[in-house]
Parts: structure tokens; C-alpha cells; sequence
């Protein structure tokens, strides 16, 4: 999932604005590529969520599980509604805490095992 995450930044590091995600083709095979990758983040997590019980969000209550599980739900099954706005919004605001919480979770498991 971290490398998935970190894939998703590298990618997306040249997108200033939501423009830069639709006025080209070029832009266009971005969205749908990190989109791809946005759903397999999603997956990961409800995975994630089934090993723990569904108890992810009582263990990491700051963090919104059920948004990125959602939102997984959104791009698998209303494709055509996808925001690049908040797909933007998702890369630059969410996935770095998500980032964290996961470095931190793994950490947690590390040391107890």
C-alpha cells in the first residue's frame, strides 16, 4: 500500500490544478491511471479493514476509512462521476495522513511482534 501511495504523489506531483487533469489527452490518461490506482488503494484498505475485524475505524478513529472506502466504491462504480477536483484534493490533502497512519500502524505491528 506505501508503494502504491507513494506512486500516486510521484504521479500526480505535476498536477497544480484540476485543468491540468481534463484539458488534455495527456491529462486525461492521468486521471484514469491514478484513478486505477486510487481504486486499488480502496481495495487494499477494505482488505485491510476485513483483517481487523472491521474495526479500522474504532483502532484509527482520525483517520476516514469509510471516505477512501467510498470513494473506492465511487470510481468502481460511478466512474463517469469522478471530480478531478477532489481527486486532486484526495492526493494533496488525504493520501499523506493516510500515508502516515499506515508508516505509523506498521510500526505498531513491527514492534509488538
Amino acid at each position: 500500500m506505501l508503494s502504491l501511495m507513494d506512486s500516486l504523489r510521484q504521479r500526480m506531483a505535476p498536477v497544480q490544478k484540476e485543468a491540468d487533469l481534463q484539458d488534455s489527452d495527456a491529462g486525461r490518461l492521468l486521471l484514469d491511471a491514478v484513478c486505477m490506482q486510487y481504486l486499488a488503494l480502496g481495495e487494499a484498505v477494505k482488505q485491510l479493514d476485513k483483517l481487523t475485524g472491521n474495526t479500522l475505524q474504532d483502532q484509527v478513529p482520525e483517520q476516514d476509512w469509510k471516505g477512501i472506502m467510498g470513494f473506492r466504491d465511487v470510481l468502481a462504480h460511478q466512474y463517469f462521476n469522478v471530480d478531478p477536483r477532489q481527486v486532486l484534493w484526495i492526493t494533496q490533502e488525504a493520501l499523506p495522513s493516510l500515508r502516515e497512519t499506515l508508516v505509523s500502524m506498521l510500526a505498531t505491528m513491527t514492534s509488538s511482534s
